[in-house]
């Protein structure tokens, strides 16, 4: 008894420990099937078996297959949420195996009936990839001890038909040219008689039709007659394109033209329109006043909200046009990139005419054949409906640490029309405060405001109206002032930047900062502070300097229809100090005993920094996702800042609510050095970061998510300067010098934005000593708590 007393503490530590440490794995093991009827299996795992003796571009993979498989496993990782489904009671209705239940997952049990459904179902997506006579069977192999059960399906190909040649039943002859004419068909002789390719093929050439002027034309003017009868695995595919349907006579026949040819009429554009009241007002569309611009017919109720020459600029449509879907596509994106609209419709009515236009084809091929189809013309209504003008933000974000509790908030205005030219004017106000727990200096505090003004344009010299109307080009125009008191220095920085923004594809966006300026002013500074950084690199970036310099960034950022499914990866520059340096060494002077200008007597930095991310989110099963980033950053000084680091507002740190959540922001780091005791509100920085992040989101009730998560990475100095060895990447070395965390977070689901909260808890801390980093004991110190907005990647 004596000596359980002695080690009480210590062992009720170490238990905490290991549950924060090993729950996920151990859990993982634990028994999920107490609960299951005798004689029924979990399953556990389906494999999928092909034939890899098939040409890797013919061969069907895995993945397809998989797709047609009707009863798959639950997806679980490490087995967590099966083994609190198990711990739950099915027939209680307490709040707790409520609970329970949402957070786990019910084992998948095995039904034969659905596995020979898989396989049939299989053997027909087979057929349709055109392997007629391929073989498809499956094995289960039961664990009677665990009551788990692993499928097998196993899939040979076989000897696929294939093309033995192509024909052509043109009953538009029109059309027809137009298809014969192309090269970049899908379909060519020798090909597998592949199913998805010939609807493909359907597919490819509508889109190419309707971005010529066939406004009704459809894959289903379009059918593949086939004959598998002539042997030896081969098959005669004719290519069927059909007449327009105009109607159907007397005898119920339909009646039948060559497709017209569709230009573009009248354009009526309708800014203000509010989808409510032209549902129940007859009399809504009676009551527009019209402005005509540039061949648009611009309808408004009382006062037009916006410039007609930026209605004109995005709409890329004219009269006389042919019909092109590509053009519509592309007014619409045009439409939704102006904050000032919530939603448009670009909708299209054929124009009634008792004349109508004849074209006429003439064949070059001697034969003299003259073919002809209608030209008709299209009424375009372009609906906009604006959002609210004015709004207001407020964003809020907690930490707390065993020394300070932080708390800070924003308050944002945005104007999405401030000159009725749909310009995004914002403007920010953020406080934030840091306190003591244990009253022995001063607290600490930041105050700041910016103001932005976003115009949907290129703004330069000279025109460029084509460009304007395909990149969605912005210009922006940036200001702020921000001020830091801490214990140890007072600081103030005043920034401004202009620069463009365009888009180069469906998914991409390019920023280039021709001006981007800061003036940073060090108003105090700690000399105990200053002795502390016994590097001088590290303590020049806390004087007074001068950032003129220019930035850019690429962004790709694919979204699916579900927060489960992204992609994202971005790539960011910036430089500084290359054209001031450049005049100087012209013009310039320096002070005596000085090896640096100064402009305006502040020295100006001169340095490179490079940063890029890739972070992406994969569902798994129904509702689960697992989502990763990696992110790595690189700063160097020279030139004028040869002696010195990169300026402090640019340097790298670790920790907080977006990077490794087990630390406060700023207190991981650089690489291996051993932690400060003493300092009150630590500032740890360096040159270069590397982090890795790894978490698990799955659903726990309608509106609350859970996060399992892990994070793994450091900050350190790189290069030129006399820094401590232990702060500076080694690689030989680099396991003892990178942070590790895991934690829990908690996502509140509110449609318009996300409330997350998140509890790191440190597993390797490498600024510990040598031999003490893997922390096996739990105590609040090795933790931190953070309140935020949205996800962290």
């Amino acid at each position: 008894m004596k000596r359980r007393g002695i080690n009480r503490g210590e062992n009720r530590r170490s238990l905490l420990g290991v549950a924060a440490l090993l729950a996920v794995f151990v859990l993982g093991g634990c028994n999920t099937t107490r609960n299951l009827p005798q004689g029924s299996y979990q399953l556990e795992h389906n494999r999928v078996v092909i034939d890899k003796s098939v040409p890797k571009e013919e061969r069907i993979t895995k993945q397809d297959i998989s797709r047609y498989i009707t009863q798959k496993p639950a997806t679980d990782l490490f087995g967590v949420r099966g083994w609190l489904y198990s711990k739950a009671d099915t027939t209680s209705g307490s709040w707790w195996d409520k609970l329970l239940r949402n957070i786990g997952t019910a084992p998948v049990i095995l039904d034969t009936t659905l596995t020979e459904r898989s396989v049939e179902r299989i053997e027909s997506f087979m057929d349709w990839r055109g392997y007629f006579e391929s073989d498809e069977s499956y094995s289960i192999r039961l664990d009677s001890v665990r009551q788990r059960a692993r499928v097998t399906y196993a899939v040979e190909q076989g000897e696929p038909y294939r093309i033995a040649s192509l024909e052509y039943d043109f009953r538009d002859p029109f059309v027809g040219n137009i298809i014969m004419e192309d090269s970049a068909s899908l379909l060519k002789v020798g090909n597998v008689l592949d199913m998805e390719a010939l609807s493909q093929e359907r597919v490819r050439i509508a889109e190419r039709l309707r971005n010529m002027g066939y406004y009704n034309f459809s894959v289903d003017n379009i059918h593949f007659p086939v004959d598998t009868t002539i042997g030896n695995h081969l098959a005669n595919v004719t290519m069927v394109v059909n007449q327009y349907t105009t109607g159907y006579n007397a005898q119920g026949m339909p009646v039948q033209e060559n497709n017209a040819l569709y230009r573009i009429g009248e354009i009526n554009v309708f800014p203000d329109y509010d989808a409510q009241q032209a549902a129940i007002d007859p009399t809504y569309f009676d009551r527009v006043d019209t402005l005509h611009y540039e061949g648009l017919n611009i309808l408004y109720h009382d006062e037009l909200t916006i410039r007609p020459e930026v209605l004109r600029r995005v709409i890329s449509i004219y009269p006389g046009y042919l019909y092109s879907e590509d053009e519509i596509n592309r007014t619409y994106d045009n439409l939704m990139s102006l904050s000032y609209f919530k939603s448009a419709s670009v909708v299209f009515t054929p124009m009634e005419s008792d004349i109508r236009n004849v074209v006429t084809y003439i064949g070059d091929d001697n034969s003299g054949e003259v073919i002809e189809t209608y030209e008709d013309y299209l009424s375009c209504s372009v609906r906009c409906t604006p959002t609210t003008r004015q709004g207001y933000t407020v964003e809020l974000e907690a930490s707390t640490t065993s020394s300070f509790y932080g708390l800070s908030t924003s308050f944002g205005y945005q104007n999405r029309n401030l000159f009725k030219g749909a310009e995004l004017f914002e403007a920010d106000f953020t406080f934030a405060y840091e306190m003591l727990k244990v009253k022995t200096s001063r607290n600490s505090f930041e105050v700041g405001g910016s103001v932005a003004l976003n115009v949907p344009r290129f703004m330069t010299p000279f025109p460029i109206d084509r460009i304007q109307r395909t990149l969605d080009p912005q210009t922006r125009f940036e200001a702020s002032y921000n001020t830091q008191r801490r214990p140890y220095y007072h600081r103030s920085l005043l920034s401004g930047a202009f620069g463009y923004s365009w888009g180069g594809g469906e998914y991409s966006t390019y920023t280039l900062r021709p001006i981007d300026i800061s003036l940073v002013k060090m108003n105090y500074v700690s000399e105990d502070f200053l002795n502390r950084l016994q590097n001088p690199y590290l303590r020049n970036s806390y004087t007074s300097q001068m950032i003129a310099g220019m930035s850019g960034a690429y962004l790709y950022d694919r979204q699916s229809g579900s927060r489960r499914s992204s992609s994202t990866f971005r790539l960011g520059w910036e430089t500084s100090g290359n054209l001031l340096n450049g005049l100087e060494h012209i013009v310039g002077h320096k002070e005596e005993n000085e090896d640096f200008y100064r402009l305006f007597g502040i020295r100006y930095a001169q340095y490179i920094r490079l940063d890029a991310s890739w972070a992406r989110s994969i569902p798994v099963g129904e509702q689960s996702a697992l989502a990763y980033r990696l992110y790595g950053g690189y700063g160097y000084s020279y030139g004028n800042g040869k002696n010195m680091s990169i300026p402090f507002d640019r340097l790298f740190y670790a920790g907080g609510i977006n990077s490794m959540r087990g630390w406060p922001v700023r207190t991981l780091g650089p690489g291996s050095s051993l932690a400060p005791e003493d300092v009150l509100y630590p500032s740890q920085l360096g040159n270069m970061r590397l982090e890795a992040n790894l978490e698990w989101r799955f659903p726990m009730s309608k509106m609350v998510d859970g996060a399992l998560f892990f994070d793994l990475g450091n900050i350190w100095n790189v290069g030129r300067g006399n820094y401590e060895e232990e702060s500076m990447f080694q690689f030989n070395n680099l396991p003892q010098q990178l942070g590790f965390n895991t934690g829990f977070g908690i996502r509140f689901d509110l449609n318009v934005t996300i409330l997350r909260l998140d509890w790191g808890i440190r597993l390797h801390d490498p600024n510990l000593p040598a031999g003490e980093r893997w922390i096996k004991d739990f105590r609040l110190k090795n933790t931190a708590l953070n309140f935020g907005i949205g996800y962290p990647f």
